[in-house]
């Protein structure tokens, strides 16, 4: 395995691990919950532990596409994310769940006028970065962000959510090079962090977990106990400090409580294998 596999694998385990973690604490305030040291049950969703949510399930269905038509095809991604809303494809449920209204009306517009660019500027919410590392996967090594874009314009076409897709991509980038990220959480305590699922604030309380700890579990878990979005700031923290980190430093129990993890693990290990196929100097390159 090489070192940008590795980071890779990181970066997508961690978000399926983050969107487990945090989800049977999320719509909570944040000391208004049990604290989160594994896996849990979910009572709002009625799921046991290592149940994932909306956030994997269409990081899967971008992962599957590209698996299946062996190349990135946008209106291929889009129908995924109509088969999960409407028939749970990808869900850890027989049906979908915990989706965002943004996301709702997005597929809905998908679904009946097979629009691949749906959302106004206001839809600032955080379903673009919750689903980010297979979309930045397939972007990585191109010269723009036209990729990264285009799926996240499939739910929230925003300038604005366009620029954070931007700054974590560039966050990313640094680790998948093996460089800590320069940026700086704009919260300075916990006491500021800002735990609700606009994109800005998820990034930001993301990132506040990673700059005040020097090790995957620790982040996870400072990231999770925010409640509020837990889920999905703790998929975006699970990206952010698998990429730096690696797969090897996510926590094996965490892993193994996961729902079907072998038949994650195939999907993720297809997905880089079809991604190592057509982008060989990509993959060869430095990590």
């Amino acid at each position: 395995m090489t070192q940008l596999d590795d980071r890779f694998r990181g970066m997508f385990w961690g978000l399926v691990v983050g969107d487990c973690l945090g989800s049977p604490v999320q719509f909570t305030p944040k000391d208004a919950h049990v604290q989160v040291t594994g896996m849990l049950p979910c009572a709002f969703f009625n799921t046991p532990p290592g149940y994932w949510t909306d956030d994997s399930s269409l990081a899967f269905c971008i992962a599957e596409s590209y698996v299946r038509c062996r190349g990135y095809d946008l209106a291929d991604i889009g129908r995924n994310f109509v088969r999960w809303h409407d028939q749970g494809f990808w869900s850890s449920l027989p049906y979908a769940f915990d989706i965002g209204e943004a996301t709702s009306l997005a597929i809905r517009s998908i679904r009946e006028h097979g629009r691949l660019v749906n959302g106004v500027e206001s839809s600032q919410g955080n379903g673009s970065i919750m689903r980010l590392a297979p979309a930045f996967i397939l972007n990585y090594g191109c010269k723009d962000n036209r990729i990264l874009f285009e799926i996240s314009d499939l739910t929230h076409n925003s300038a604005f959510v366009r620029k954070i897709v931007s700054q974590m991509s560039e966050i990313l980038c640094s680790h998948c090079q093996g460089v800590r990220t320069s940026e700086r959480s704009v919260y300075r305590s916990r006491a500021e962090v800002n735990n609700s699922g606009w994109a800005y604030s998820t990034l930001q309380a993301a990132l506040w977990a990673f700059e005040n700890n020097r090790d995957f579990a620790a982040g996870m878990l400072a990231a999770v106990n925010l409640g509020g979005d837990a889920d999905s700031i703790a998929a975006v923290y699970g990206q952010i400090a698998g990429a730096y980190y690696g797969y090897e430093a996510i926590p094996r129990q965490w892993l193994k409580e996961i729902k079907d993890y072998a038949v994650i693990e195939q999907l993720i290990e297809d997905f880089l294998r079809v991604w190592r196929t057509l982008n060989p100097s990509g993959a060869a390159g430095k990590a």
